[in-house]
């Protein structure tokens, strides 16, 4: 009799040692699996939201795409900031009309670092005489961006983004320009709206 109690002590006591000692190894497991999806999310798709906004239109619809997308989010900013003045497009003679009228204007911006490195950018900006600003111009040129998918985005009042589409693909065949959506407002609806038709 006694042997058996002794016995199942014994085999009490292994069973515990078993459970005890098992115990690290699934935290370790966990934790190694934790590390995988971490190096996952390092490896995957990088994804920029990259844009232009002269009145703050185009800047609060790509601040909510970024939030969506939990994406980089970068601003091309102008060396020389556009005032009112320089947008007042009744004015023949202000600058974004002489910019516009020029088809070699480039005007200058402030460097956004490594942004080559990204596999997906969406590119926003508001439509300026029915198109692009040549500041959009400036940026595809400055970067090699020839294996980056480019979305692109527009803020207008009235203006669609077909005719800016057609001629940022026109002028650069070698880019993968290949959507684009005009937003009415910077609506989370809206938003979410693009990034399913993009998906």
């Amino acid at each position: 009799m006694k042997k058996f109690i002794m016995n199942l002590i014994k085999t009490g006591m292994l069973l515990s040692l078993v459970a005890c000692s098992s115990q690290p190894a699934v935290k370790k497991q966990v934790s190694e699996e934790e590390e995988v999806v971490q190096v996952e999310k390092l490896d995957g798709e990088k994804i920029a939201v990259v844009y232009f906004s002269a009145t703050g239109n185009t800047k609060e619809v790509a601040i909510k795409l970024s939030e969506e997308l939990d994406a980089d989010l970068y601003e091309i900013v102008p060396s020389v900031a556009y005032t009112e003045e320089d947008i007042n497009y009744t004015d023949d003679a202000c600058r974004a009309n002489r910019e516009m009228n020029d088809e070699s204007s480039r005007p200058e911006f402030e460097e956004i670092p490594e942004v080559e490195k990204y596999s997906t950018i969406l590119l926003g900006y508001p439509i300026w005489w029915g198109t692009a600003p040549r500041i959009i111009q400036t940026f595809l040129e400055t970067y090699p961006l020839e294996n980056t998918k480019i979305y692109t985005f527009c803020t207008s009042g009235g203006s669609g983004i077909e005719q800016s589409l057609k001629d940022l693909q026109g002028l650069y065949p070698e880019k993968k320009i290949v959507n684009g959506k005009r937003f009415g407002s910077s609506s989370k609806e809206e938003v979410k709206e693009y990034l399913q038709e993009i998906e």
